[in-house]
C-alpha cells in the first residue's frame, strides 16, 4: 500500500508536467506532493517529505496568486478569410483546431461572423459562426489557445457579452460538436440536446 502512495505521487507529478495549462499544472503538482509527504513520512524518509512539504506550499502559494488575478477581457471583430490576423491565427493552431473541430475551413464559410476574445489584450479565443434563421446563431468554432484553455473566457463571451448578440437580435446559440472534448465543453455551458435533432444542441443568448 506504501508503494503505491509513492507510485501514485510519481504518476501525478509525472502528468503535472505535461500540463500546458498553469492552473492545471500547480494543482496535479501539488496533489503528486501530498502523496510523496505521505509516502516519505510512511517510510521515514524525512528528506523526501521536507522537500516535497515545501512543494506543496510552493504550489498553493502561487495557485493563491492565480486564483487572486484578474484578467482584463474584451472582444475584437475579425472579417474576411483573408485578413491577416485572423489567417495567420487559423493557419497558426491549425492542427489544434481540426482536433475538436474537424473539417473546419474559414473558406467554406459564406458569410462567417468571427471575433477574437482578448485576454489582457493577447488574442486566445476565436469564436466563428453565421446566421441561421432569423434569431439563431450557429456555431462553427470556438476555440481557444491551450494556455488558456478553461470556462472564464467562454463565460465572458457567452454571458458577459451576451447583450452584443441580442442587440442585434439573437435568442438562440446552436451548435453540432463533432469531438467528445467539444460536446463536453458545450455542456458545461449549458447547451442543452435540441429535440428531433440528433447531435445538435442549443443555449439561449
Amino acid at each position: 500500500m506504501i508503494e503505491l502512495v509513492g507510485y501514485a505521487g510519481s504518476a501525478l507529478v509525472a502528468v503535472s508536467l505535461m500540463m500546458s495549462n498553469i492552473w492545471r499544472l500547480r494543482w496535479i503538482n501539488l496533489v503528486g506532493a501530498v502523496f510523496f509527504v505521505v509516502y516519505g513520512l510512511a517510510v521515514h524518509a524525512i528528506p523526501v517529505a521536507l522537500v516535497n512539504a515545501l512543494i506543496v506550499a510552493v504550489d498553493a502559494y502561487y495557485l493563491g496568486l492565480l486564483s487572486g488575478k484578474k484578467d482584463y477581457f474584451s472582444l475584437m471583430p475579425a472579417s474576411g478569410a483573408d485578413e491577416s490576423l485572423l489567417k495567420g491565427f487559423v493557419e497558426y493552431y491549425q492542427e489544434d483546431i481540426q482536433r475538436f473541430f474537424p473539417g473546419f475551413a474559414l473558406r467554406g464559410i459564406a458569410e462567417p461572423r468571427c471575433v477574437f476574445t482578448l485576454r489582457n489584450l493577447m488574442p486566445v479565443g476565436l469564436f466563428v459562426c453565421e446566421k441561421q434563421g432569423p434569431q439563431t446563431l450557429r456555431i462553427l468554432l470556438d476555440y481557444v489557445i491551450p494556455d488558456y484553455r478553461d470556462l472564464r473566457n467562454a463565460r465572458y463571451l457567452y454571458s458577459t457579452q451576451a447583450g452584443l448578440f441580442k442587440e442585434q437580435g439573437f435568442r438562440e446559440f446552436r451548435v453540432q460538436p463533432r469531438a467528445p472534448e467539444f460536446e463536453a465543453y458545450v455542456r458545461k455551458l449549458g447547451f442543452a440536446p435540441v429535440p428531433g435533432e440528433p447531435g445538435s444542441y442549443a443555449k439561449p443568448v
